[in-house]
């Protein structure tokens, strides 16, 4: 059933056949990865669970990733020992039940719970061991807390309020690429943690970098993309960019690389690496001596300089480019090469004596410089 690798990842669902995209993802992340269909023979299921962990040595282990009913019963299953034995992390996708706050689970065991905008079950612990038929309140999952819809319900879970049950699958219509690129990020950070498996992004992503930046030519970038699915690169003031190796790879030699004066300097202000993702907040700095069709595109060199800040958001799969976005203060750099006067308020607009846009501030700022 596996082969000789460490990180052995069980993925349980119904039905016979599952989405080979999502599957494959977990492969190409280094995970040995199988798929156990849910059976209506609890019995039977229990048992084909429990042959996991054949072949496991001492020092390995395993995990397990459940979908709806199949999530479900994986959440009730591994509370109970020995069960968990070998067991490091347990994830749920929109299973209908859900244990109840007070009930934890070894701290070996990581445990991570999406739910979409659903109803869920939630045992009632029976009092005086009285011998009656379980009981269940019903709860109704919409958003959490903050931003990013954090649940407080005794494990670590988060709601999806704009999806349905189905979201993270990507041969089902009810699939959100949104919701589950979240809740992908944080099933593989739960994965990374619980078998201390990390990938060095920063490295790949400085690779990258210097091909990009500091190298006559784009040579590496091609391989640096994903050979699964297709990469793509926004620029998003501009919609400059492009989709798919090939043409990415015509857009850095021929639109970026040729794009960039010889005065253009570059400093990292802030870094934020995650399980999938490298955040940077980059300081630019160049002269406008030549055409720069990524950044200002149709504009002749006006020779003036200009200062801005990038914030580039780049998601890695298995080690490899699969996107990257990319902002700035578009207002800022117009301003500074002269297509854009904040004194001039369009007609219509009584009382306003000055657009609200900055210059060089806007970047100067950070580095405590006015």
């Amino acid at each position: 059933m596996f082969s000789k690798k460490t990180a052995r990842l069980c993925i349980t669902a119904e039905g016979n056949r599952f989405d080979k995209r999502f599957i494959r993802n977990w492969e190409i992340e280094g995970f040995d990865t199988t798929y156990l269909a849910f059976e209506p023979d609890k019995d039977r299921y229990r048992r084909e669970l429990e042959k996991i962990t054949q072949g496991l040595s001492v020092s390995e282990s395993y995990a397990v990733i459940g979908f709806g009913e199949a999530a479900a019963f994986c959440l009730e299953h591994y509370l109970h020992l020995p069960n968990t034995r070998k067991l490091c992390a347990l994830i749920a996708y929109y299973p209908p039940r859900i244990p109840p706050a007070a009930v934890q689970y070894p701290p070996t065991v990581q445990v991570l719970i999406h739910l979409a905008n659903q109803q869920v079950a939630i045992p009632t612990r029976q009092q005086n061991g009285a011998a009656r038929a379980p009981q269940a309140t019903w709860a109704k999952i919409d958003a959490g807390i903050g931003t990013g819809d954090t649940l407080q319900l005794g494990h670590k879970a988060y709601a999806y309020p704009s999806a349905v049950p189905g979201f993270a699958e990507h041969d089902q219509a009810e699939h959100d690429p949104i919701s589950a690129g979240l809740a992908w990020s944080r099933s593989l950070a739960t994965l990374q943690r619980a078998f201390g498996k990390e990938a060095d992004l920063e490295t790949v992503w400085d690779e990258v970098q210097e091909d990009r930046y500091f190298s006559q030519t784009v040579s590496k970038s091609k391989t640096a993309f994903v050979r699964k699915g297709t990469p793509s690169v926004t620029y998003s003031p501009t919609l400059q960019g492009a989709t798919g190796t090939a043409d990415l790879q015509r857009f850095y030699e021929t639109i970026f690389l040729q794009g960039q004066p010889r005065s253009m300097r570059l400093r990292l202000l802030s870094r934020t690496v995650g399980a999938d993702r490298v955040v940077d907040e980059l300081y630019m700095s160049f002269q406008h001596s030549q055409e720069m069709p990524w950044i200002l595109p149709g504009i002749p060199p006006t020779g003036r300089p200009v200062d801005l800040v990038l914030v580039s958001i780049v998601s890695l799969r298995g080690g490899r480019l699969l996107s990257e976005h990319v902002y700035w203060d578009q207002a800022s750099v117009l301003m500074q090469v002269g297509l854009l006067d904040p004194k001039k308020v369009p007609h219509g607009f009584p009382g306003v004596e000055r657009l609200p846009v900055v210059g060089r501030a806007a970047a100067s700022t950070l580095l405590g410089q006015e």
